[in-house]
C-alpha cells in the first residue's frame, strides 16, 4: 500500500472528508487528492501532524508498522509466486518493481527484479535496448553478490550475471564470479554448469564430457552399490547404459563397474540354478577385471576414451587414488573363494581364472 492509499484509508477510517483534513492541516483540499492519486505527497512537516489526526504513529503512516509490513511482504511474495503459474511475466516485473520500491536495500526483491528485467530484455528486437537493459541488470546482480548474506540468493545471482557476461563475450570476467560461487552450501554441480558457460572451443567440450562422465559414473554406482531396485534390474540396467554411453567398448576405468556387474550377475544365475550361464558370466567378470587391471597397475599412464560422446577425455591411471595394492582381478577371486554359493564352480576355478 502506497502513502496515498493509506492517506485515504485512514481518513475514511477517521470520518473526515478531504476538505475537512485539508482544513485542519491548512492545505489546500487539492493538495489532499493528489496525496491520495499519489500525484504527490506531503510535506516532510505535515507527517508528524497527519499521523496525529489520523491517530496512527508516523512509523504506521509510513508503512514501517512490523505487522503491516509483514504482511505486505507476505502478500507481494505470494502474488510473485502465483505468476509462474499464470506466466504473466508482466504481472511478475510490476510485482518486483513494487517490492524493490517498498523494501529498498532488500537483495532477495533486487535480484528478483533483474531476472525478471532480464527474462523481457531477451526477448527485446531492438539491439541498442538489449544492451541497455544487460548492462543494467548486469549492475543489479552485482549488487546482490557483493550485498547479500543468503547463499541461495548469492548462487542465482552469480547464474544471472554469468549468463549476461557470457552474453557480451566477457567470459574472463565472468569466470571471477563463478570462484565466488558458494559452492560449500549449494549443489556444486551448479558452479560446474556455470564454469562450463565461462569457456570455449575445445576446453568447453572437454569440460562438458567431463561433467557428462561424471554424471554416467554417479549412475553406474548408484545401480550398484545404493539398493535402488532389484539386484537383477539395476545390474541389467548398470550394463545397459555403459554399452550405450560408450559403444565401442573402449570402457577405460569402466572396466571396474562392469566386473562388478558381471559378478553380481553371476551369484543370481547360482540362485537361479543356472550354474553354466553363472561360469560364463563369471568369466566375463574376470575379463573386466584384467583389462581393469592393464591400465591401472600393469601399465598405468594416459588412456583416452574412443567413443563419440567422451572423445575428448584423457585420464593418468598413474594418478588415481588406490585403497591397496592389489589387483581387481585378485579380489575377484578372493570373492568367489569365500562366497558358499559359489561352490558349484570351485573346482572350476583354474579355467575361470585362468
Amino acid at each position: 500500500m502506497t502513502l496515498g492509499e493509506r492517506i485515504k484509508d485512514l481518513r475514511k477510517k477517521n470520518d473526515l472528508t478531504q476538505e475537512k483534513l485539508a482544513d485542519f492541516l491548512c492545505v489546500s483540499y487539492q493538495a489532499v487528492s493528489k496525496w491520495e492519486c499519489g500525484l504527490s505527497c506531503p510535506d516532510l512537516s505535515l507527517i508528524v501532524p497527519l499521523s496525529k489526526l489520523l491517530h496512527v504513529t508516523t512509523d504506521e503512516l509510513l508503512g514501517a508498522a512490523p505487522a503491516e509490513a509483514d504482511s505486505r511482504y507476505a502478500q507481494l511474495q505470494k502474488d510473485y509466486d502465483a505468476t509462474f503459474r499464470t506466466g504473466d511475466l508482466d504481472e511478475r516485473l510490476r510485482i518486483t518493481e513494487t517490492a524493490v520500491r517498498e523494501y529498498p536495500g532488500d537483495m532477495k526483491w533486487l535480484n528478483n527484479y533483474a531476472w525478471d528485467i532480464w527474462c523481457v530484455a531477451v526477448v527485446e528486437p531492438d539491439e541498442e535496448l538489449f544492451r541497455q537493459q544487460r548492462e543494467r541488470v548486469i549492475k543489479m546482480f552485482d549488487t546482490v553478490i557483493q550485498n547479500t548474506e543468503d547463499d541461495q540468493v548469492k548462487a542465482h545471482a552469480i547464474e544471472g550475471i554469468v549468463q549476461c557476461l557470457c552474453g557480451k563475450g566477457c567470459r574472463v570476467e565472468a569466470r571471477r564470479y563463478v570462484a565466488l560461487f558458494p559452492e560449500a552450501k549449494i549443489a556444486p554441480e551448479r558452479k560446474e554448469k556455470l564454469l562450463s558457460n565461462c569457456l570455449e572451443g575445445e576446453e568447453q567440450l572437454r569440460h562438458k564430457q567431463k561433467s557428462l562422465e561424471k554424471k554416467l559414473e554417479d549412475l553406474v554406482m548408484a545401480l550398484l552399490w545404493e539398493n535402488v531396485g532389484p539386484r537383477e534390474e539395476c545390474c541389467r540396467a548398470a550394463e545397459e547404459i555403459l554399452r550405450i554411453m560408450i559403444p565401442d567398448g573402449n570402457y577405460c576405468h569402466h572396466h571396474h563397474r562392469l566386473c562388478h556387474v558381471k559378478f553380481r550377475q553371476a551369484e543370481l544365475a547360482l540362485t537361479a540354478g543356472e550354474a553354466e550361464k553363472a561360469e560364463r558370466l563369471l568369466e566375463e567378470s574376470v575379463r573386466h577385471a584384467e583389462k581393469y587391471d592393464l591400465i591401472d597397475t600393469v601399465s598405468p599412464g594416459e588412456y583416452t576414451f574412443t567413443a563419440p560422446l567422451f572423445d575428448g577425455l584423457t585420464y593418468d591411471s598413474g594418478k588415481w587414488y588406490r585403497t591397496g595394492d592389489g589387483k581387481l582381478v585378485d579380489d575377484i577371486r578372493q570373492m568367489f573363494r569365500k562366497r558358499k554359493h559359489f561352490a558349484p564352480l570351485w573346482e572350476k576355478e583354474k579355467e575361470i581364472f585362468g
